[in-house]
């Protein structure tokens, strides 16, 4: 089960091994942004970066290395589990058991709050006005995020479909606003942000025998929120599928991706 306080109760490993990262592009705008100081910190500021719902580190192990020199990085996650296994890869981060409604860190003592694929969990008045008070005066709050494309009447409609279904299956109202990107409405109009910077370009995206393409789409929280045996179930006939298609080949499958960087800045 998947819950947008607590995160993913389990399959850390698989989560690591399957899901992907983030293109150039994407980790250099947010570079790009981090670097920027708005003011002279003050003596309250603990942390230049924060990020929210880090999960086995995906995005942290691609912005630790590039961050400016003496920067302070704190990387929490509500799930112990992956936070276990962001820890194991020893990354020169702060880390903690964090939910982003009830962040133990100071007002105004945080310079920049990154999120990667996650933010759609927790964008809600509470946390929303958690993030903004630990943020220092025009702070950012910047997400990260990508989504498949997928081109009209090929076999990759079947994956959209059946995520649809399963999606309305699970009921979680979450899980779909964050594939339609629905979130961002509830920021953009809470009055405590305004949106200083949208970005999208060409991401990643998977390459991969069909098992590693299912493997992916596993990960995901819609999945993740279905009994086992129930998944499994899911994603057999989903292979059934789009081998049914002419020209598939299962073992060499690709998936193109868009990545996304919004930067809301604390009014």
């Amino acid at each position: 089960m998947v819950d947008g306080q607590v995160g993913y109760e389990k399959n850390a490993a698989a989560y690591d091994k399957y899901r992907i990262g983030y293109a150039e592009k994407t980790v250099n705008i947010v570079l790009e942004e981090i670097a920027i100081l708005n003011e002279t910190p003050s003596s309250a500021l603990k942390y230049e970066i924060l990020e929210l719902g880090a999960g086995t580190g995906k995005l942290t192990e691609l912005v630790i290395p590039k961050v400016p020199p003496g920067y302070r990085y704190l990387a929490t996650e509500p799930s112990r589990d992956f936070l276990d296994l962001l820890k194991s890869k020893s990354l020169p981060v702060e880390t903690a058991n964090v939910i982003a409604s009830s962040i133990p860190l100071p007002d105004s003592s945080v310079q920049n709050i990154l999120c990667g694929s996650c933010l759609h969990w927790f964008c809600d008045d509470e946390s929303l006005k958690e993030i903004h008070r630990v943020l220092v005066p025009g702070g950012k709050l910047i997400e990260v995020a990508y989504n498949d494309v997928f081109e009209e009447g090929s076999w990759m409609m079947e994956i959209q479909k059946q995520r649809a279904e399963v999606c309305q299956r699970v009921g979680n109202q979450l899980v779909t606003r964050g594939f339609a990107l629905k979130h961002r409405e509830v920021l953009e109009t809470c009055g405590l942000f305004t949106t200083t910077r949208k970005e999208c370009h060409s991401g990643t995206g998977i390459t991969g025998n069909l098992d590693y393409v299912l493997n992916f789409y596993r990960t995901l929280s819609c999945y993740e929120s279905l009994p086992e045996d129930v998944c499994q179930e899911y994603l057999d006939r989903l292979r059934r599928n789009i081998v049914g298609y002419s020209g598939v080949n299962p073992h060499n499958v690709t998936i193109p991706f868009v990545e996304y960087v919004f930067v809301f800045t604390a009014i």
